[in-house]
């Protein structure tokens, strides 16, 4: 998991000002990567309830501060383009994606 201090190192803040914001897309990263992965994303195996949990790993990170990034810096989109999340993103869940049959 990434924390208020990496992300905002990610996207280049040096200031609080907008810390509540950040914290509030942590947190969205947080639930889309789960909805999108349709899996529940653990911090540690001892925390495994189902077989289908994910530990959580450094490509779900990456991930979440792509999100971060993204949102943080499109918070008033008006096009589609800038709506869609980076293909970057994309690439560091699928693998862990749970593709139901």
């Amino acid at each position: 998991m990434i924390d208020l201090a990496k992300a905002k190192l990610h996207c280049r803040v040096d200031h609080d000002d907008e810390d509540t914001l950040i914290q509030a897309y942590i947190d969205a990263a947080n639930e889309q990567i789960q909805a999108h992965l349709d899996r529940k994303v653990i911090a540690t195996e001892a925390e495994r309830v189902n077989e289908n949990d994910l530990v959580d790993n450094k490509a779900l990170d990456a991930a979440r501060l792509l999100f971060v990034a993204h949102l943080y810096a499109n918070r008033e989109a008006t096009t589609q383009a800038t709506i869609e999340l980076p293909l970057g993103y994309w690439s560091l869940i699928q693998p862990y994606r749970n593709m139901g049959v």
